[in-house]
């Protein structure tokens, strides 16, 4: 059953070195990256960061404005909340064990706790910097071949989970950095139903898409205008997010982002 995916990726490799260019290993890629955003060492000293963010959305042809605030703590913890009309609307934390989130819209709310394996991947997408973490959680990755992203030439890699869960990342074959990710949304909180919080990749909204690996919604997430952070001794962060799944779009913008300011336990707290 796996020969042809075993010919298909054999097939690439031979048509990438028949012009001279030898595929990278996913390692290798995810190191260039690492590079590009100021170096693994640099990385490793951020023990937490501070996002201030503002979201411009479309939902169903509605325009609407979020205000969005995320805290992440070196390894694995998260807290992000985000408000909308003068209300909190959605509140997800993660302990690094367990993910609970909560959307209030329209007065109906709506509560989650994920742990375990259903947990992973929601952690790994608000984790400081997930790259950081792949060995730990068993992340597999295999390099699929080139494509196009955001209008430039990428490779383009595949990660799973021990449990299937999978998701796809385009990283310039240039400048090396992420610049596109695309991954099921099942596993977030409410599923194909619910969406999750703003994470390290914004607001996650409640909308199915199509239909993705493992048979959740697909949620796209274009990254760009990488910045220093403040404090961070060099390492950039995408300043911007575009993502959408559905009828489903929004622009995220970073206005500020501070590292290394002590931010409290109590912030992770799930009761």
């Amino acid at each position: 059953m796996k020969r042809p995916l075993l010919l298909t990726f054999f097939a690439i490799a031979t048509a990438c070195r028949a012009f001279g260019q030898d595929i990278p290993t996913a390692d290798q890629l995810i190191d260039k990256y690492l590079t590009a955003i100021g170096g693994k060492e640099a990385v490793a000293k951020i023990e937490d960061l501070t996002l201030s963010m503002s979201g411009e959305s479309q939902r169903n042809g509605q325009p609407f404005l979020l205000e969005m605030e995320a805290k992440y703590k070196k390894p694995n913890k998260s807290m992000s909340v985000a408000y909308a009309f003068g209300q909190e609307v959605s509140r997800t934390t993660c302990n690094g064990e367990k993910v609970a989130s909560v959307r209030n819209m329209m007065g109906n709310q709506q509560s989650t706790v994920a742990e375990g394996n259903e947990a992973a991947m929601q952690i790994l997408q608000g984790a400081l910097f997930p790259e950081m973490l792949y060995e730990q959680y068993k992340i597999q990755k295999m390099v699929v071949g080139k494509d196009t992203a955001a209008g430039k030439e990428a490779w383009k890699v595949e990660f799973a989970t021990t449990d299937g869960k999978k998701w796809f990342e385009f990283f310039d074959v240039v400048t090396g950095l992420k610049i596109r990710r695309i991954g099921s949304m099942e596993g977030r909180p409410g599923g194909q139903r619910g969406g999750g919080g703003a994470s390290a990749e914004g607001q996650r909204p409640a909308q199915g898409g199509q239909r993705g690996p493992g048979g959740g919604g697909m949620m796209g997430v274009t990254f760009g205008d990488y910045k220093e952070i403040k404090d961070g001794g060099g390492v950039k962060i995408p300043f911007t997010r575009q993502q959408g799944a559905g009828g489903f779009s929004m622009k995220i913008t970073v206005s500020s982002a501070k590292a290394n300011k002590g931010i409290k336990e109590s912030n992770f707290e799930i009761k």
